[in-house]
């Protein structure tokens, strides 16, 4: 196995915002497919979603859902056949979210609506996603993204809630997300620290949201991806750390890719 993992968020970084078609970034995953480096996913997506679009990816890797509440395993390995996935929660259960919400809704009639509120069809029209991924959308573990309908004000209120309750509020691509004390940088760094060998592993990570700022702040190195009103989140790495895109997803990733390889010398013999 090579010494590199590669890391990436999927919404707004390797998948189009409106489309969620990574077309434009097939010429750097065949890259990356035949130079066998492992590309984890690293997503708020659910396992049901992120299995699916696996397949369509043909990565076979270990992968994490919902912001890191939980990382599934091939057989148990870094990468493997899927018919037996090993599951590790590293958040809070959605049960437990999801009664926490309720009983804040009732006491302060914050208004608001998540997963568990929409309909498919609901949220089909809300997000642009399909009948099936809509449905495996709201088959969640262990967190709830929900659309604020309330004043700012009383989201400053909600979160100070949450926090006396051991969960947390994190900006994603689309919705905020209610969950637990996890992130997506504790389940990029609890699979390095499971697979790593006697040779130190060099990471890559690429994310556009505040959701993949940790990852992307302990990553070796970060790839930014461009917003689509032309803004990026912001990083405190030196420069020959981090690549800002000039192009949104997924051409932004496939650019963030060719700029880090040709960086990095990899695929030429140097890795």
């Amino acid at each position: 196995m090579t010494n590199w993992m590669i890391f990436t968020d999927l919404d707004n970084t390797l998948l189009d915002h409106h489309t969620y078609s990574f077309e434009q970034a097939l010429p750097a995953l065949e890259k990356i497919r035949q130079l066998a480096i492992p590309l984890i996913i690293n997503s708020s997506k659910t396992y049901a979603e992120i299995k699916n679009l696996r397949q369509q990816l043909r990565n076979n890797w270990a992968f994490a859902v919902e912001n890191g509440a939980a990382v599934f395993l091939p057989q148990g390995n870094l990468s493997g056949y899927d018919n037996t996935m090993e599951q590790i929660i590293l958040g809070t259960p959605r049960d437990t979210i999801l009664k926490v919400l309720n009983h804040l809704r009732a006491q302060h009639k914050f208004c608001y609506k998540g997963f568990a509120d929409y309909s498919v069809s609901e949220l089909m029209q809300e997000t642009g996603l399909s009948e099936t991924q809509a449905e495996q959308a709201k088959q969640r573990l262990a967190s709830e993204p929900i659309k604020w309908l309330d004043g700012p004000e009383n989201l400053l209120i909600f979160e100070q809630a949450l926090k006396t309750q051991s969960l947390q509020l994190v900006q994603g691509g689309r919705f905020l997300h209610v969950m637990g004390q996890n992130d997506k940088g504790q389940a990029m760094a609890w699979i390095v620290s499971k697979f790593k060998s006697q040779q130190a592993i060099h990471t890559i990570v690429l994310g556009d949201s505040q959701n993949d700022y940790n990852m992307l702040e302990q990553a070796d190195y970060s790839a930014v991806i461009r917003k689509l009103d032309g803004s990026h989140l912001q990083l405190n790495k030196s420069a020959d750390q981090v690549i800002y895109t000039q192009y949104t997803a997924p051409v932004g990733w496939q650019e963030a890719i060719d700029q880090l390889f040709t960086q990095l010398n990899i695929g030429e013999g140097n890795e």
